[in-house]
């Protein structure tokens, strides 16, 4: 097995960039997965593996996950410790890289979908983003629909967060999330936006039919004119206290909850 030392080496120089660049990710159709559990995750999820690295100690500490890796992917690299700090995205690297193709999804198979959608209107922030698709996978949800101007579900804090859902659940991403919310309409699901208006639902009075979208807006500016416009009807998260608002994470989360028990 090949054994890599140079941080010149072009593949290094790939991972490293995979980490760091959405631009990059989006270019290659590839991203970076660190750590055992995580790579343990790809293994089940059937994720196509391109590359795989370890340091030597990695190899052997996590042996099983290691020998499964290198059996799956098309090329493996020892490494040594010294490229961690290159490649690394964490502060306590484990030693276990791999490099896995982006799963493509049609906008077909989100308009066949039978379950329950969450669609978000330019959520930016990846904690966020990573609860959501992790709640969203606990619950059973049929997937999540990522507007423009949305963080990037495959970067590495959000992978981290998501705890290895991003790899089970469908995740689509639209340009135009009003037009997709159209077309979703077009075929029977029933279009929901979390705002507060003079229409607006109270959440735990709405019945959600079988084929759902609910749309959960920006941190700061909730859900745009033009999504808010293509959905059929408001809903509100009722309150007692003196906070204006919740967190998108958490708001998201009681309605991923409401709508799939």
């Amino acid at each position: 097995m090949e054994r890599i030392v140079s941080k010149d080496n072009e593949r290094i120089k790939l991972l490293a960039k995979l980490q760091k660049s959405r631009r990059v990710r989006e270019e290659s159709g590839t991203f970076a997965v660190e750590g055992i559990r995580l790579a343990q995750e790809v293994l089940d999820s059937g994720l196509t593996v391109r590359q795989a690295f370890a340091t030597e100690d990695a190899a052997k500490r996590c042996a099983a996950v290691w020998k499964e890796l290198c059996r799956k992917t098309q090329e493996a690299f020892l490494i040594s410790e010294s490229l961690e700090e290159k490649v690394s995205a964490v502060r306590s690297p484990q030693g276990i890289y791999c490099i896995c193709e982006i799963p493509r999804r049609s906008q077909r198979d989100m308009t066949l979908s039978d379950g329950k959608l969450l669609a978000l209107d330019r959520l930016q922030d990846p904690g966020n983003l990573g609860t959501i698709i992790r709640t969203a996978d606990a619950f059973g949800a049929g997937g999540v629909i990522l507007g423009g101007e949305c963080a990037d579900c495959y970067s590495p804090k959000v992978v981290r967060s998501t705890m290895g859902g991003v790899f089970r659940l469908p995740v689509w991403e639209t340009a135009d999330l009003p037009q997709t919310l159209f077309a979703l309409r077009q075929e029977g699901f029933a279009c929901f936006g979390a705002a507060l208006d003079e229409t607006a639902r109270r959440l735990g009075e709405v019945p959600f039919p079988q084929r759902t979208v609910v749309v959960v807006g920006n941190e700061g500016n909730g859900i745009s004119p033009q999504v808010l416009a293509a959905c059929q009807q408001t809903l509100y998260i009722p309150m007692r206290g003196e906070a204006e608002s919740l967190n998108a994470g958490v708001a998201a989360s009681l309605i991923l909850w409401e709508m799939c028990r």
